[in-house]
């Protein structure tokens, strides 16, 4: 699908209205709101009536409301008084009604679509383009659950947001190749960089749009899987095999990654030793974080603890390369 000079420019022309600026804040309301936009979407931010703030993130949805309600209950429980919003995902409300502030859709890339009540620059503006692709579970739509907290870090950084979703999957190579064709859409539009980020599904969807040569600056791949629990395998060579192959094609060029959790239900083992040898091999460069400790499952990134902990050092190697702790 192409996109439609008209309607971008006429999107790109609403999304360019500056939100005001969170100068009004007390101080610590502000290293407050500073950490809220470290955390992804939905998310919300609201001030007690004697100035405080407070923060709610991680709701899944079509758009905020789940955010905005859960939030604003959880600030009153706190405050032990009503509270009011202030932020909505990135847009600063100014006294606005959240749904009266929603900033305006920008146009498909391809099988991408912006986050929703996001407020997106486009290619020409943005400092790039992250795009999340989400899990799976047979029966179940994930289309609009949130994206991971990692994203938020190059968010901050005035990338653009948008998602790669599959409501079934059912020809996982046919979404790959999808997901590179649409990359290389958004490179030719202009977006200077573009960063694919995934869990489970979309972390190996995220691989192997790479290597079927998604022009991509990074890839950070997140408990990745596509053959399911590992107790409803026949064979778990097969899914070990799959793995070893997929991190042997990727070449030198994005800076790779690969995060694995202990006790995880979908991992067959050893593929981060795998991840490792195929990286010295290849020379990709790379970060395997394998089995960090206080974390654990298939689902153990699925808040704001792993992404307090490692977003810094992993936006750090995806954007210039350096290695430090707890990445290390």
């Amino acid at each position: 699908m192409t996109i439609k000079a008209i309607g971008l420019a006429a999107a790109l022309a609403a999304a360019s209205v500056a939100s005001p600026a969170s100068a009004q804040l007390r101080a610590d309301a502000q290293r407050t709101y500073e950490d809220f936009q470290r955390l992804a979407p939905h998310r919300v931010f609201m001030l007690a009536p004697d100035g405080k703030g407070y923060l709610w993130a991680g709701a899944s949805g079509v758009d905020p409301s789940g955010a905005v309600e859960r939030g604003l209950k959880s600030c009153h429980d706190a405050a032990k008084a009503d509270c009011t919003l202030y932020a909505v995902n990135n847009v600063v409300l100014n006294g606005r009604d959240w749904h009266s502030a929603a900033p305006p859709v920008l146009p498909p890339i391809g099988r991408l679509r912006a986050e929703p009540y996001w407020q997106n620059k486009g290619p020409q503006a943005a400092a790039g383009l992250i795009v999340w692709s989400h899990g799976y579970m047979p029966g179940r739509d994930a289309t609009h659950g949130a994206p991971q907290g990692q994203t938020a870090y190059f968010t901050v950084d005035g990338y653009d947001l948008y998602r790669f979703d599959r409501e079934w999957i059912r020809d996982w190579m046919g979404d790959a190749t999808e997901l590179a064709d649409a990359v290389r859409l958004a490179k030719s539009m202009g977006y200077r960089r573009v960063i694919l980020a995934g869990q489970s599904n979309g972390a190996w969807m995220s691989l192997a749009a790479t290597q079927r040569g998604a022009p991509v600056d990074g890839v950070i791949s997140v408990s990745a899987a596509r053959h399911g629990e590992v107790k409803n395998m026949r064979d778990v060579s097969v899914a070990r095999s799959d793995w070893q192959q997929m991190v042997s094609a990727l070449k030198p060029g994005p800076r790779i990654v690969v995060v694995n959790f202990a006790d995880d239900s979908y991992d067959v083992g050893g593929r981060m030793d795998d991840a490792k040898a195929a990286f010295a091999a290849s020379g990709v460069d790379a970060v395997v974080i394998s089995n960090p400790e206080g974390f654990t499952g298939h689902g153990a990134a699925n808040n704001s603890k792993f992404p307090r902990k490692f977003g810094v050092c992993i936006h750090d190697f995806i954007e210039k390369g350096t290695r430090r702790s707890p990445c290390l």
